[in-house]
């Protein structure tokens, strides 16, 4: 059953009960010993004495030398407290679900001096930038409360394989991007999200995320990621600007304004022109990347449904605050969820609410985004997935390429969750830009993502000893056995056990063939009329059994950790290296060929004999930084699912010995079923209690005496657009060369006393006037501008 949704002024916590109120119990009879004003109550006097014989013997004596040369005094009873009668005060949720939305784009048109003017990619190096950004820096968070920074060089993620301009009639193509829409790895109804962001901003569109991790100075601290997601597309420039076009003279030189103009509108369906790359990033420090996808697509939609209105119009404008309004609101206002405490719904433009969640942190690592982990499985298959797992848990030097920048931080995110308990602490840049490809060089283990284009500029030598994965033309024994890939000779990992590597792989193929069968069954080809985002989806049943199945084969490679960990204090654990690599389960594997027997004490097994393939993997793992990271954080929250799926392990060995194959090692078992099963429950169960917080806007009163009714969800454009007479003046424009709002976002620059500075953000007026109040002069001073800075970004 969903989870309860509570309001403001509700509050579902268990009040005291009337014994727990009560003041505190009156202490127990007198001392045994006689002894005068003394009070003895046995639960007391017995923890005393566990306490004491916890204790060194030295410590001990001592102890009671103290205590036959002084007299005990009973301390005084404290007064029972005071119940507080007062009602309590409702916990505080921290704001700001986005901390910052940010619009990048290139600066200018670069040097052209190698570009022939021909159609397609324009041979220049333009500057890619910061055009716009909310808020417009950490001053403002920190007036709010909030401590948080905009990344540097934000821009070179949003764009790591470099930004460039396009020649042509039109936007480029997909085919021109080099962009497979729907790969094998695609969830079935991506569609439905790349049409969407294609309509409103009429050209081919790509969404893409990534990752920032980032440590403090302190000893031990885990690592603070920030999650960036950007939709990237191609606006046109203004004509006129380009120096390789035919009609530049005769655009700088020509006669009126509105001569020109007339020239421009008749040959914009047939004259080449510029289009520059673009995007809409947003940035917050929660796993939500499905969530930020349908804000961005939100905006798009309501943005486009300003084009061809005139501008002046009040329409738009309305339109325009609601949308500022809202993504004001991400920033400041609405509350973000607490992890396994409380969840929030929050309200954005039109449409459905958002469901923000984040697991407890007693549980699994949480995803980046829904149907993620079915799609890594896909792109890496079982094999490359066990060789990437294996890579990862050594700790080598990793570095994973594709086409589409999303694949890089979606594997990369994965794959470190699978490989819980561990946390990966080295450094980790699931999408380098490519100004930064001189860390491949690093003398340390790292683990990054680079676009495919980008590995053309990286020398051979440098890769011998990194792991190299491509995540777009699959996997293949011969490949990445014998340690080539496309003519280059890279590193190959320490493969896993082999009983590990089995079960890993047909987990693989169990989750594949069930989330098909549930997409015949559910998904948009049943249901075609409906569009769905698929990064917006929760976790599937198949997906979180996958995760357990696979955390249940990574914590048996460190049974029997227990017998070989000595504490020299509470924060210095000293690991027995040689006695685990002696006597731990994991080493010993079935030989193949015998056949099944049982024991005197009636357990059911295979021989078992010392694999020099686990042995060989485990010298490596015990010798980890994440490894030897576990053993200091075991008292911690974060693994407290790691002791449960320890303590499964430990009710399976009653009676089995050394020579015995484990119930849990054979994927498919009974008991191994039986085990993933219960711990699947058991997160399950503590998931369900988590109730839901209702974010409302500021104003937004409650509705038929308190109770929200399904209709009242954040239609606040929707209903504003609904009731408005003048909504006829919302429309796509037919003047334009594009239907789309991202035709006006760069505007000619004018030549005059009154530069490009002397106009605000938002003096269009002044803009349009001055345009019109005579002729280009071919001066030296206009030809620097158009140099310099050749568009003017309309905010």
């Amino acid at each position: 059953p969903p989870p309860d949704i509570l309001d403001e002024s509700e509050d579902e916590m268990d009040e005291p009960d009337e014994e727990e109120a009560s003041s505190v119990e009156d202490l127990g009879p007198s001392d045994p010993e006689g002894r005068p004003g003394v009070q003895w109550n046995a639960d007391v006097e017995t923890k005393k004495g566990l306490e004491e014989t916890n204790k060194s013997f030295a410590r001990r004596a001592s102890i009671s030398a103290k205590k036959d040369g002084k007299t005990i005094t009973a301390p005084k009873a404290e007064p029972p407290p005071v119940p507080d009668t007062e009602k309590q005060e409702d916990p505080t949720l921290n704001a700001g679900v986005v901390d910052y939305v940010a619009v990048v784009g290139c600066r200018d048109i670069g040097d052209q001096k190698l570009d022939d003017g021909s159609k397609g990619w324009v041979n220049s190096t333009p500057e890619c930038t910061m055009l716009e950004a909310f808020p417009p820096n950490h001053e403002f968070h920190e007036s709010h409360g909030r401590s948080c920074l905009l990344p540097d060089k934000i821009e070179w993620f949003c764009f790591p394989e470099g930004t460039k301009l396009w020649r042509g009639t039109q936007p480029p193509s997909h085919s021109d991007l080099n962009l497979k829409r729907f790969s094998g790895a695609s969830p079935p109804n991506v569609a439905s999200s790349i049409a969407a962001f294609d309509a409103c901003l009429n050209c081919t569109t790509s969404f893409s995320w990534f990752v920032l991790s980032s440590t403090s100075e302190d000893y031990g601290s885990k690592n603070k990621k920030t999650f960036g997601a950007v939709i990237r597309f191609y606006a046109p420039a203004p004509t006129g600007i380009d120096p390789k076009a035919d009609d530049y003279a005769q655009l700088i030189m020509g006669g009126p304004r509105d001569v020109t103009d007339n020239r421009r509108k008749s040959t914009a369906g047939s004259a080449k022109r510029l289009w520059v790359p673009m995007g809409i990033c947003m940035v917050t420090e929660m796993p939500v990347v499905g969530i930020m996808e349908a804000i961005l697509l939100r905006i798009c939609e309501a943005l486009a449904a300003r084009t061809g209105s005139t501008l002046y119009s009040s329409i738009p404008q309305k339109v325009f605050n609601i949308v500022q309004q809202d993504v004001a609101n991400l920033i400041v206002n609405y509350q973000r969820p607490i992890p396994g405490v409380l969840h929030c719904s929050i309200p954005f433009l039109q449409g459905e609410r958002l469901h923000l969640t984040l697991p407890p942190p007693t549980g699994l690592p949480p995803l980046p985004h829904g149907g993620s982990v079915t799609s890594v499985c896909r792109l890496l298959s079982a094999e490359g997935l066990n060789i990437l797992l294996a890579a990862v848990l050594t700790e080598c030097k990793i570095v994973i390429h594709s086409d589409d920048v999303a694949n890089l931080a979606m594997v990369a995110e994965v794959i470190t969750t699978l490989i819980y308990p561990f946390d990966w602490a080295l450094p980790y840049v699931p999408v380098l830009p490519e100004a930064m490809l001189e860390f491949i060089e690093a003398p340390l283990s790292y683990f990054l993502g680079i676009p495919t284009c980008s590995m053309k500029v990286i020398d051979p030598t440098v890769l011998n000893d990194v792991v190299v994965i491509d995540l777009d033309n699959g996997f293949s024994s011969q490949d990445y056995l014998d340690g080539r890939r496309g003519n280059r000779t890279t590193k190959v990992p320490t493969p896993l056990p082999s009983s590990v590597a089995n079960n890993i792989s047909k987990a693989v193929f169990r989750l594949l063939r069930e989330e098909d069968d549930i997409e015949v069954e559910y998904g948009s080809s049943a249901y075609p009329a409906s569009r769905s985002l698929p990064r917006l989806e929760s976790e599937s049943l198949a997906e979180r059994e996958f995760r357990i199945s696979v955390a249940l084969q990574v914590c048996s490679l460190v049974r029997g950790y227990q017998d070989c960990l000595f504490f020299v204090s509470a924060s210095q654990p000293v690991f027995n290296r040689d006695r685990f690599l002696r006597n731990a389960p994991a080493l010993f594997e079935d030989r193949r060929g015998n056949p099944v027997f049982s024991d005197s004490s009636g357990s059911v097994g295979s021989q078992r004999m010392l694999s020099p393939r686990s042995k060989r993997f485990l010298s490596l793992l015990v010798n980890t930084q994440q490894f030897h990271g576990l053993l200091e954080v075991l008292e911690h929250e974060d693994v407290a699912f790691f002791h449960e799926v320890m303590d499964t392990f430990d009710s399976s060995e009653d009676q089995r010995d050394e020579h015995v194959s484990n119930l849990l090692s054979g994927y498919g078992s009974s008991k191994l079923e039986e085990s993933a099963s219960h711990l699947s429950q058991a997160l399950q169960k503590v998931e369900d209690k988590i109730p839901t917080y209702r974010v409302d806007r500021k104003g937004k009163h409650k509705k038929n005496d308190g109770v929200f009714a399904d209709e009242d969800d954040d239609d606040g454009l929707e209903e504003f657009l609904e009731g408005d007479e003048n909504i006829h003046d919302i429309s796509f424009s037919d003047d334009t060369l594009i239907s789309s709002f991202t035709t006006d976002l760069l505007r000619p620059i004018v030549d005059g006393d009154r530069t490009n500075a002397d106009f605000g953000d938002d003096d269009d007026m002044s803009l349009e006037s001055s345009q019109s109040e005579g002729v280009h002069s071919l001066s030296v001073k206009y030809l620097l501008m158009l140099e310099k800075n050749p568009w003017r970004y309309r905010k």
